[in-house]
């Protein structure tokens, strides 16, 4: 199998893997508390670790197993194609637990966003007149927040420019190039 097939076969094992990771994560932490992820920033930063770790992870065991070299391009690459299985993952997976599983949660985020948003700008000195005012805005969060064509063609959207971007990075920091290596002839003499 030459290097090219090998690194989509080892990504699409990696996409999947991490794909089925970040359901397993999603669920749990929608079990344990359905809106936290939409009203605590911690959680979401907490989970977006994990996700890269598990991305530069899942990166070097790739370049490990091609032989410990890759180039930029290859590494891009590989990184595509596990932050394409990713969004493809999440976007379904949003759209059916929005749908199916718990079709009230865009209300119950949509109030607890308001909510969390109100207790900030209060804590700013903001009276209930200029955050009356923001929070009008803003839109109507429910609105955003349910899975429409529009709202999850606009998730997915984002979702790959921001594994584009990852992606991007990811490879420029794991990129490997092989040693140079000087042969030396023995001198007739």
């Amino acid at each position: 199998m030459d290097k090219s097939a090998q690194i989509s076969q080892l990504s699409l094992k990696y996409g999947f893997i991490l794909a089925a990771v970040s359901v397993v994560i999603s669920l749990t932490m929608h079990f344990i508390n359905p809106v936290l992820v939409y009203t605590n920033v911690m959680a979401s930063i907490g989970i977006f670790v994990v996700f890269i770790a598990l991305l530069v992870v899942s990166g070097i065991n790739i370049r490990k197993e091609i032989g410990g070299f890759w180039t930029f391009g290859e590494a891009f690459k590989a990184f595509l194609i596990i932050s394409l299985i990713l969004a493809i993952t999440a976007t379904l997976y949003n759209f059916i637990l929005m749908k199916l599983i718990d079709p009230d949660l865009p209300a119950k985020a949509a109030a607890a966003i308001e909510e969390a948003q109100r207790a900030m700008m209060a804590k700013f000195g903001l009276g209930n007149d200029e955050i009356d005012e923001a929070m009008a805005k803003a839109g109507n969060m429910q609105e955003k927040l349910e899975p429409s064509f529009k709202n999850t063609f606009t998730s997915f959207g984002v979702s790959i420019a921001s594994y584009g971007v990852i992606s991007l990075i990811l490879a420029a920091i794991l990129k490997k190039k092989p040693p140079v290596t000087f042969n030396t002839f023995p001198t007739e003499g």
